[in-house]
């Protein structure tokens, strides 16, 4: 997997920090990985400082867990979006997904 996730844990919330890419490669790990962890969080902040690319194949496991976090009252959350990062979220529309802080 070309993508290395860290979790730090706030309460009830967690953070991600995401490393390198998701592409159709690694995207089902990555989802995995992702709906994993959102099922001990109500919410999670994307700290996306670190993420290169994502393929749409990546945006289709951040929606799953967007949906999965919201079945629970929770929330998605992404701060540091690189600039190619937030342009592909805002074409696709998938920036309504998260939160910005």
């Amino acid at each position: 997997m070309s993508m290395d996730i860290s979790l730090i844990k706030h309460g009830s919330e967690g953070e991600l920090k995401l490393d390198g890419f998701i592409d159709a490669s690694n995207a089902n790990e990555v989802e995995n990985v992702l709906m994993d962890i959102a099922d001990q969080f109500d919410s999670l902040v994307f700290d996306m400082e670190k993420l290169e690319y994502v393929s749409s194949a990546g945006l289709k496991a951040f929606k799953k867990v967007y949906v999965k976090l919201r079945s629970k009252g929770g929330s998605a959350y992404a701060k540091n979006v690189q600039k190619a990062i937030m342009e592909v979220l805002e074409v696709t529309g998938f920036s309504r997904l998260f939160k910005f802080i």
